[in-house]
């Protein structure tokens, strides 16, 4: 996927996790990019899939990034952590039901065509966040 920064835009690596309850973005990427964050009053508990707790997560989150797809566009906020090098960014299950791939499971090539999508994913037509 693309992440936005103003008029940059980044390719960034997303992983649709089905076991993610929550969308996370690498602590390491937040910082190369000098992403804005915010921190949280009360810190929340993140876990991976182990049920630990995660070091050092919940305690920050990201302003609103734009990410694309091809021509699907979302408004995202994520809570950072350190993660694994392979993965900048895990989309988790709410954000799967709400934007459902197609082709993700069997094939390589991944497209947003539901209906909804079609409708509310462009590039002008992402003015809500899909996560609430």
């Amino acid at each position: 996927m693309l992440l936005h920064q103003g008029e940059a835009k980044h390719s960034v690596q997303v992983l649709l996790d089905t076991g993610c309850s929550v969308a996370l973005i690498s602590e390491r990427l937040v910082e190369r990019l000098k992403l804005g964050k915010k921190k949280h009053r009360h810190p929340r508990t993140i876990e991976n899939y182990t049920g630990e707790r995660v070091p050092g997560a919940g305690q920050y989150y990201t302003e609103a990034i734009r990410l694309q797809h091809r021509k699907h566009y979302s408004w995202e906020q994520f809570e950072i952590s350190v993660m694994d090098p392979e993965a900048d960014i895990f989309l988790p299950f709410d954000w799967i039901m709400g934007h459902p791939p197609q082709g993700a499971w069997t094939n390589k090539e991944v497209r947003f065509n539901s209906p909804r999508c079609l409708e509310k994913c462009t590039k002008y037509g992402t003015n809500e966040f899909s996560l609430v």
